[in-house]
């Protein structure tokens, strides 16, 4: 693959996150910065990957997750580097890992609150990502303040729409959207961006534009440093898609290739190629089963600037067009155009101010069945990036003002290109969003529809066929009445020791009966938690958060009193201290083997969460058993017991190095070896942290 010089599709989207003023403060860390005053062992090494991390870092977005891998490594040594820590915090923010960013960009502060002169511009930003909406107000005018206007147009930087879009987040996130997001997988997702999906008619099949590397010599684009776009495709394999494949016959090139729709009947498919002019819309026939080289679409469609994506009606005799040609209302516009008596598409129209802003709209999308139009949105009330937004036509052929489809389909990163099934029921887009795979991942939102309660009416209708002229003679026809039956869990996650607020941590409400994650909330910033729990029971509850142990426990909700449609369930979580120690209570053996158990895999993977969520702690996996047999048999039992969980782990992916392994018999009992249950609890494999 070759760089071409043209301005590629998906720089329009990185624009919404404002990392133009990332490259204004690329600020460098000198030795006298990253340096302890007493020179330890391993200020050698860790300079030398503090200096590969900078490079990276300066070339640009593609690089800084690699920069991240290396600046995490160098903070081992120096933890309180101001700049290290701020540079921490703007990769972070680069990644769907950006609920990490705000700890670090705060850290950097409070070393130094003159680090850089855009530390409370990243700091909003972080708390803007993390729906920490008033603190972002707060630094976004610190950071108004701080500059002149004359330098804050220079940066292209419009702190007013920032806190305008964290003003509409707080009135989206407190009316709550109920859907389901479920991330397609790793199977289909990558570490790279991943998007635009395209399901073909039959539904078997998914297109999808990616950015992924795909070997060794590949080059980068210039703009942003990330790798060429390419076309995927994925079969789909019950309710799983399979592992995609890069689509290598004529529909690709050496050029950018964003797949964009594909016709009613599948014979047609439109991609966006980088090359011609700057940007414009190819199409490609499907003949005897191999899609045909793509040729331009109609020339009255196409101008000198920029077309990107197109959406035909059912009927394919009308569609959209999103273009950036002369007569915009700014950035990027969605036209129309329609086919006229003559059967040849009409010049495009702008659809005016009330649909396109100022800002860029993208990612347009016709519903197969309805006058119905989703597009995403950098203007209008988005709460942060691009938000999707659905119009619908009247009757007299009128547009309505675009709605926001709410949170949590929106956030205040890019949410783009949304596809709405047939029946309203699912839709497939691409989003930011944490604990995805890297940067834009693939999902599929499933709409619950409204919460439905029981009522009853008065209403008194009189029965035809036993009609009688008296009052008592009628009967009642149900309805609906709004009772708020809605049950929540709340409480505070803490620290064990010092008894402070954990921010950010995850908790996740799990059913037993059904084995699965029924709920799912987000500390505060106080380490407060809401999480709407479907009724009052014993749930199993998984709480993770950075730098802390996971926690995995029973919440008896069945013995605590409901108060104000509330049930209370604190948590304390131990940190990732040197010496800190955790017992593996869901990791399960054959008897007087080393075989793990295929019910331990949900406690393996919450251990490999927890070293590739901290990628610079080392652990001593440890096993133990009882007192009964002789110390012999016992020793080399729990020792094949910790190795068998290692060699899982590096199975998984984690580095050999960053694990050892021990079997202590019995001489490290926590309960009375003179009981069953005492014998049970000593029984077990646990782990140690010995370095961080």
């Amino acid at each position: 693959m070759r760089i071409v010089k043209s301005i590629i599709f998906i720089v329009i989207l990185i624009s919404s996150i404002s990392f133009n003023s990332i490259s204004q403060e690329d600020i460098k860390i000198k030795k006298s910065d990253f340096q302890i005053e007493i020179k330890e062992v391993g200020f050698k090494e860790a300079w030398k990957e503090l200096k590969q991390a900078e490079k990276l870092f300066s070339q640009g977005l593609g690089t800084y997750p690699d920069a991240l891998e290396l600046y995490l490594r160098t903070a081992k040594y120096n933890s309180d580097c101001a700049k290290l820590n701020y540079k921490i915090g703007v990769c972070y923010l680069a990644t769907d890992k950006f609920y990490h960013a705000t700890e670090f960009l705060e850290r950097a502060y409070l070393k130094d609150n003159l680090v850089t002169d855009d530390i409370h511009f990243m700091l909003a930003r972080a708390y803007h990502l993390n729906l920490d909406f008033d603190k972002a107000i707060v630094n976004y005018k610190a950071y108004f303040d701080a500059f002149t206007a004359k330098e804050l147009e220079k940066y292209n930087i419009n702190v007013d729409k920032y806190i305008r879009e964290c003003r509409y987040g707080k009135e989206l996130t407190n009316q709550p959207v109920r859907v389901i997001i479920n991330n397609l997988g790793q199977r289909v997702n990558s570490r790279y961006d991943d998007y635009n999906p395209v399901l073909h008619p039959n539904n078997d099949l998914l297109y999808f534009t990616s950015r992924r590397e795909l070997d060794k010599k590949d080059k980068r684009i210039e703009a942003d440093n990330k790798f060429f776009e390419n076309v995927f495709v994925s079969e789909q394999a019950g309710d799983l898609w399979r592992k995609p494949n890069l689509v290598e016959n004529k529909l690709d090139s050496k050029n950018n290739e964003s797949v964009i729709t594909i016709s009613k009947d599948g014979s047609s498919i439109y991609l966006y190629n980088g090359q011609e002019n700057g940007g414009d819309i190819l199409v490609s026939e499907l003949k005897k089963g191999n899609w045909k080289s793509p040729k331009l679409i109609s020339g009255k469609l196409l101008s000198k600037g920029k077309e990107t994506t197109i959406a035909f009606s059912p009927d394919e005799r009308e569609l959209f067009i999103v273009s950036n040609q002369y007569g915009t209302v700014g950035g990027m516009d969605i036209f129309y155009s329609k086919l006229n008596e003559k059967g040849k598409w009409t010049e495009p129209a702008n659809m005016g101010a009330a649909i396109n802003t100022e800002y860029n709209e993208e990612g347009v999308y016709w519903h197969p069945t309805e006058d119905k139009v989703y597009f995403s949105s950098q203007g209008h009330n988005s709460m942060g990036g691009y938000d999707v937004f659905v119009m619908e036509r009247n009757e007299e052929g009128q547009w309505s003002i675009p709605v926001n489809l709410g949170y949590p389909i929106n956030t205040p990163n890019d949410d783009i290109f949304f596809k709405m099934d047939e029946n309203n029921k699912q839709a497939y887009y691409s989003a930011v969003r944490d604990n995805g795979f890297g940067g834009k991942d693939l999902y599929k939102v499933i709409f619950l529809g409204e919460e439905k309660e029981m009522k009853l009416s008065t209403e008194d209708i009189f029965l035809a066929w036993n009609y009688k002229s008296i009052d008592d003679l009628f009967y009642y026809i149900p309805k609906e009445v709004k009772v708020d039956t809605a049950l929540y869990m709340v409480g505070q996650v803490t620290d064990s020791k010092s008894g402070e607020a954990i921010k950010m941590a995850k908790i996740e409400v799990i059913d037993l009966e059904m084995s699965q994650v029924v709920a799912t909330g987000l500390a505060d910033t106080s380490g407060i938690y809401k999480i709407k729990i479907p009724k009052k029971k014993d749930y199993g509850v998984e709480v993770t958060a950075k730098d802390y142990l996971f926690f995995v426990e029973m919440a008896y909700l069945s013995q605590k009193q409901v108060v104000d449609s509330k049930v209370t369930a604190n948590f304390q979580l131990n940190k990732i201290d040197v010496g800190a120690t955790m017992v593996l209570d869901n990791i399960f053996f054959e008897t007087n083997k080393a075989t793990i158990k295929t019910e331990s895999a949900a406690e393996l993977a919450r251990l490999a969460a927890l070293l590739v969520e901290n990628p610079t702690i080392r652990l001593e996996i440890s096993g133990h058993t009882d007192n009964v047999g002789s110390y012999r048999v016992n020793q080399k039992l729990s020792e094949s017991r910790a190795k068998s969980v290692v060699n899982y782990m590096v199975s998984q992916g984690v580095s050999a190095d960053r694990l050892e392994y021990k079997g202590y018999a019995f001489n490290q009992p926590i309960a009375d070896n003179n009981t069953a249950d005492g014998r049970a609890k000593n029984r077990r494999v646990e782990f140690k942290v010995i370095s961080k």
